[in-house]
């Protein structure tokens, strides 16, 4: 699991510089706004929302209530996957217990 976090985290890094040079450049969301009206815009934000969907479900799995998964999922679709980097690296002992155990 060591070469999982370390992976994580340094995706969890450069996507925290990414996206602060973002905010800062465009903090009205204009440039955002302007990518929606186009098709790809559009493919690359239901991608978004597809793969938080994926992981919406992967937290429930982990956590096995709604009422924990909850928060984190809130916060993954308002945040992005910065979350999901910071749930994973939380909980990638979890994710190996819950792989282990799987028939």
């Amino acid at each position: 699991m060591g070469a999982a976090k370390w992976s994580i985290g340094l995706y969890l890094l450069a996507f925290l510089g990414v996206f602060a040079w973002a905010a800062w450049a465009d903090p009205g969301l204009g440039g955002f706004l302007a990518a929606l009206r186009e098709p790809w815009g559009l493919v690359v934000t239901l991608d978004f929302v597809f793969g938080c969907l994926l992981l919406a479900w992967i937290i429930y799995f982990l956590e096995g209530s709604a009422a924990a998964a909850l928060p984190w999922v809130i916060a993954l679709f308002i945040i992005g996957n910065i979350v999901g980097a910071i749930y994973l690296l939380t909980r990638l002992d979890r994710v190996r217990q819950r792989l282990a155990a799987a028939p």
